[in-house]
């Protein structure tokens, strides 16, 4: 996750300068496209396969089964995939972006090759770490070295996929010390075939609320708008993972628990993850939405800075983001309620492409960062509401909110200051963000926020053990 963080950090502010605004904006929209038969490809089983794969991993026999007949139905599905693919090419109707299209379609069938679910089950983030490492830093130089011009748009464009690529054959070969994967005719259709398309289903409604904007910008607009909304998108979706890392990596556990009946230990972490949430999203939206200017120059240069309106809106969406992860993947998953996260993906991926399509003429790239706003309150309040139902979280929870809340005021105060008195971006951007976690850390020090008080013991622990 943390790479999935440093890798842009690093490659984007120099790859928006070099390519420019349409460029960018060529190079998602074609991205966009791809994603949604990568979707077709993947069929929700990254996640089926991590839930249900948890609740095996202490039995290879019967681990060894389950992932190769998950391992036949994914290859299946991204066979129907690139035939899809191969039909929407044939209209002619992509045309400027047929070259891109089939340079990111080559990641489709090596990501359903890497079977990276496997890692997650057995929670191996240190292989997955290291594996990416390595094919991230060659990715770097090859794109220092060969990528120097708008007309090397391609050459970007196989330089990511190559990343995928490596990373995913280094995935297959792996895998073996966890289980044995193999194409197979026998197989539980019934017992696997209804979850993952209901996962799917989830998925894509989910990828649509995610991505019509862009998609939808591309047709109603030009490759400029998409280039000046990819920016602000790209640094919404850049902190949205950074912050969603611990949900993330906690998921395999949470269905562990969940499968075994741990109730005491599913509701326990739980209330860890919502407090963390909590701790941590109000200050980042707060702080984005305040440094939203400076750092979209920092990160792309003055002439994406029309992209700072769309990024303030994408800032309060990271807000609702967060705890919709929290209840619908963390909560609904683990607990085999995907049914109700696909009325919920579906439902904000209707409002999402209908208010896109009202909306986007008139207002642009802001209109698709507030239709985001929108899906995921949708997402919320409907995953918080079926989640509340299975578990609820331990008492206390209103003191840290307010915490929070309070420690918010004080960046808010500190980043107006930096902004009144300072002029350059990047001593505005350090001067807030280093103020403002210093204040914002002793205000939840100071009033016993839980989250803060727990990380202040693993500290002094891992330091007595040192």
């Amino acid at each position: 996750m943390a790479l999935n963080v440093i890798w842009p950090l690093i490659t984007f502010p120099y790859i928006s300068r070099v390519l420019q605004v349409d460029g960018l904006g060529k190079y998602n929209y074609a991205s966009s496209i791809v994603s949604y038969f990568a979707l077709i490809a993947a069929l929700g089983i990254s996640t089926y396969a991590m839930r249900e794969g948890a609740a095996r991993r202490n039995d290879r026999e019967e681990l060894d089964k389950f992932c190769s007949q998950v391992f036949t139905i994914n290859m299946l599905s991204t066979i129907l995939a690139y035939a899809l693919l191969g039909c929407l090419l044939a209209t002619g109707w992509l045309s400027d972006y047929t070259a891109l299209i089939l340079v990111f379609s080559i990641s489709i069938f090596f990501t359903t090759l890497g079977t990276g679910w496997v890692f997650s089950i057995f929670e191996d983030y240190v292989y997955i770490t290291i594996r990416s490492i390595i094919f991230r830093v060659i990715s770097i130089f090859l794109m220092f070295l060969l990528v120097k011009q708008p007309e090397d748009l391609i050459i970007y464009a196989g330089i990511t996929v190559f990343a995928t690529v490596g990373t995913n054959i280094v995935n297959f070969i792996c895998a073996r010390r966890y289980c044995r994967i193999r194409l197979v005719r026998k197989m539980e259709f019934k017992t696997h075939i209804m979850p993952i398309l209901i996962l799917f289903a989830s998925a894509v409604a989910s990828t649509i609320y995610v991505s019509s904007d862009i998609t939808i910008l591309g047709i109603l607009k030009t490759d400029y708008e998409v280039g000046i909304y990819s920016v602000s998108a790209r640094i919404y979706s850049l902190v949205k993972y950074i912050l969603a890392a611990v949900l993330v990596v906690s998921a395999p556990r949470l269905s562990m628990y969940k499968a075994h009946e741990k109730i005491a230990e599913f509701r326990a972490l739980l209330t860890k993850l919502f407090d963390a949430v909590t701790a941590l999203v109000l200050p980042a939206a707060t702080g984005l939405f305040l440094l939203s200017e400076e750092i979209v120059i920092l990160i792309s240069g003055q002439s994406y800075v029309e992209a700072a309106s769309s990024l303030r809106l994408l800032s309060i969406a990271l807000i609702f983001s967060q705890y919709a992860w929290l209840f619908n993947q963390n909560i609904l998953v683990p607990a085999k309620k995907e049914r109700i996260m696909l009325v919920a993906a579906v439902t904000s991926a209707a409002v999402n492409v209908a208010a896109n399509l009202i909306l986007i003429p008139r207002w642009s790239e802001n209109a698709a960062a507030f239709t985001t706003i929108i899906s995921e309150i949708i997402m919320m309040v409907i995953g918080m509401w079926y989640g509340l139902k299975i578990t609820k979280f331990d008492k206390g929870r209103g003191k840290n909110i307010a915490s929070s809340l309070l420690g918010c005021a004080a960046i808010v105060v500190i980043c107006m200051i930096a902004k009144t008195f300072l002029t350059a971006n990047v001593s505005i951007i350090i001067c807030g963000i280093v103020f403002s976690v210093v204040a914002y850390a002793a205000i939840l020090l100071a009033l016993r926020n839980s989250f803060a008080l727990q990380l202040t013991d693993n500290f002094r622990n891992r330091i007595r053990k040192s």
